[in-house]
C-alpha cells in the first residue's frame, strides 16, 4: 500500500506541473493509517443504525477497497453520486489537504 500511495502522489505531482517527487519529502517518515470498517446493509434508519455521515477525507489520499455493498458516494455538481463498486479495483480519493 506504501509504495502505491507513493506512486499516486507521483502522478499527482506531474498532473499538477511540479516535479515528480516534490510530494516524497513531505511524506517519506510518515506512518500510514489503516483502517476497517464493515457497514452491515439495513433497511433503513434505525435506532442504533451506524454509519459515517456526510464528510469530507481530511487527509492527503485515501485508498479504498470497495466491496459488492455499495454505499460510496461523491459529492459533484451539487448532488451526491453513487459510486458503484467495481471488483477487484481500489477507489483513490483524494483529501482536503489538496484543495
Amino acid at each position: 500500500m506504501k509504495k502505491l500511495s507513493e506512486v499516486i502522489l507521483e502522478l499527482l505531482a506531474i498532473s499538477l506541473g511540479v516535479d515528480r517527487l516534490h510530494y516524497k519529502k513531505f511524506f517519506e517518515d510518515a506512518e500510514s493509517m489503516m483502517r476497517c470498517n464493515s457497514y452491515p446493509p439495513c433497511s433503513g434508519l434505525n435506532v442504533g443504525t451506524l454509519g459515517t455521515g456526510p464528510h469530507c477525507d481530511p487527509t492527503s489520499v485515501t485508498l479504498l477497497f470497495q466491496d459488492q455493498v455499495g454505499g460510496l458516494e461523491a459529492f459533484v455538481d451539487n448532488k451526491w453520486l453513487a459510486i458503484r463498486p467495481q471488483p477487484n479495483t481500489y477507489v483513490i480519493n483524494i483529501g482536503d489537504t489538496f484543495k
